[in-house]
């Protein structure tokens, strides 16, 4: 956001074209915790963070809020809840930052084995934190992560109930095993977002350590979007060209399911105004995609939120008990003010996926649909890898089936 823009604007005449001002919101919301913090503070902890930089040792610590709310850190719930609601909810969390190795893990500390049973509880941990200093705002945002408000170097901190850990959670994480087997056995249990957390803080896999919080959200997704894709290719193929739709949060989502193999193409549409590009811009287009071999790199364009958008998928297609070619289409709009994790790509597929699709004879047929429904029309096709296969399937199906 230009700084010259803000100044004429004052969050009065939404000259970067966004609904709210993110200024204003991020100010409303850090007088509302400012009230409350102080160098020592009793809250709840839902959650831990495990940070990137510095690695491999990494700022690492628990995440608390002097006010009591639920379902701070568990973004299945969040679906349907506005931006700037989302915004301000997680606004009240404070990132407690102590420095660890990622190899303390193997032998935790006291702390270390708190943050452990925060990451494992059911519901949120009351927990006292006493910091160096009076925590300071820094809010953060991210692509893959949400949001917090502030944070603080914790000089010591301590759990001050017995967290809620299912005994077969507890079992799973006890057990000598590969981190992606364990990864499977959760996933069948606890929401993904919880998997993600104690694969964070160490606690998977026979080499233990701990994993950044963005790096472990993208490595969940990935290890059950794998699994899930060789169930998937043991089912038959369906028959029709099936369109599901989804928008929330600015993010408009068309899904393209095709009869084939299975195969997979995420494009995402960036529209003018949006977050990430000025107004004055033209659309401009990203993707990744597998072909039934599956990828051997990083997905380093759409990076995270491929894995979450492909896990959706492979949900859906494993409930039907049935194999297909996807494309998940996704527009992001001005709507879009503030990035708050690749959550809600997976929550949008999903959502997308629940309703019921329209099913079409042709590809062409699915396509004008596709441009009626999208603001970005027929644009995104000449981007697309998997277009073209599926024409060639198509002529294939014609004349020689």
């Amino acid at each position: 956001m230009k700084a010259d823009i803000c100044i004429r604007c004052k969050g009065l005449k939404m000259l970067c074209g966004k609904p709210k001002c993110p200024r204003l919101e991020r100010a409303a919301a850090m007088q509302k915790l400012k009230q409350k913090i102080g160098r020592e503070i009793e809250g709840i902890a839902p959650t831990v963070f495990v940070g990137s930089v510095g690695y491999p040792k990494v700022l690492t610590g628990p995440m608390v809020s002097p006010f009591e709310k639920e379902y701070l850190d568990t973004p299945e719930k969040w679906y349907g809840t506005p931006l700037e609601q989302i915004v301000e909810m997680r606004y009240l969390l404070i990132r407690a930052k102590k420095p660890l190795r990622v190899s303390s893990a193997k032998n935790p500390s006291r702390e270390l084995q708190e943050m452990q049973d925060i990451a494992m509880s059911m519901k949120e941990v009351d927990t006292e934190a006493q910091f160096y200093r009076e925590p300071r705002i820094d809010t953060s945002f991210s692509s893959v992560t949400p949001p917090w408000g502030s944070s603080a170097y914790v000089k010591q901190f301590r759990v001050a109930e017995n967290p809620k850990i299912p005994r077969k959670v507890d079992s799973i994480v006890s057990d000598e095993l590969k981190a992606n087997e364990q990864i499977l056995m959760l996933y069948e249990r606890v929401p993904v977002s919880q998997v993600s957390k104690i694969l964070s803080v160490g606690l998977l896999g026979i080499d233990k350590k701990l994993v950044p919080t963005k790096w472990s959200i993208t490595a969940t997704d990935d290890a059950i979007g794998k699994a899930l894709i060789e169930q998937v290719k043991e089912y038959d193929e369906i028959n029709d060209y099936q369109i599901f739709t989804s928008t929330y949060l600015g993010n408009h989502f068309e899904i393209l399911l095709a009869p084939g193999k299975w195969c997979f193409e995420n494009i995402e549409c960036y529209i003018p105004g949006n977050i990430w590009l000025d107004k004055d811009q033209d659309i401009q287009f990203i993707k990744d995609w597998e072909p039934y071999e599956g990828r051997k790199t990083y997905a380093d364009n759409v990076t995270g939120a491929y894995y979450a958008a492909r896990l959706a998928v492979l949900e859906h297609l494993k409930k039907i008990k049935r194999q297909a070619s996807a494309i998940v289409l996704r527009e992001i709009t001005p709507e879009y003010w503030t990035p708050v994790g690749v959550w809600q790509i997976r929550e949008n597929v999903r959502a997308a996926m629940r309703t019921k699709p329209l099913k079409l004879k042709t590809l062409d047929e699915a396509l004008v649909e596709l441009s009626k429904r999208m603001h970005t029309k027929n644009k995104w096709e000449k981007h697309s890898e998997l277009l073209s296969r599926f024409r060639s399937r198509e002529i294939m199906r014609k004349y020689f089936m």
